[in-house]
């Protein structure tokens, strides 16, 4: 796992996100690039650690998601 999608998923565990429930989160939050930021996020939505909401800048973290923001 890269250092990028770390810093995602520890913002999930700073805030105390359980599964299912949503955070708005965007590049500027992880101190990375917008390009880098969105490859990190595509790579964890791939893994089936995030799902994208339907607001914009939403996602939620599934229960292996979870597990390893922990």
């Amino acid at each position: 796992m890269s250092a990028v999608e770390m810093r995602i998923l520890q913002l999930f565990h700073r805030y105390e996100v359980r599964p299912a429930e949503m955070l708005f989160v965007n590049f500027h939050e992880c101190r990375v690039s917008a390009s880098g930021f969105a490859v990190a996020m595509r790579r964890l939505i791939d893994k089936g650690l995030i799902i994208k909401e339907r607001p914009q800048q939403a996602y939620s973290l599934t229960r292996a998601g979870y597990d390893v923001s922990r």
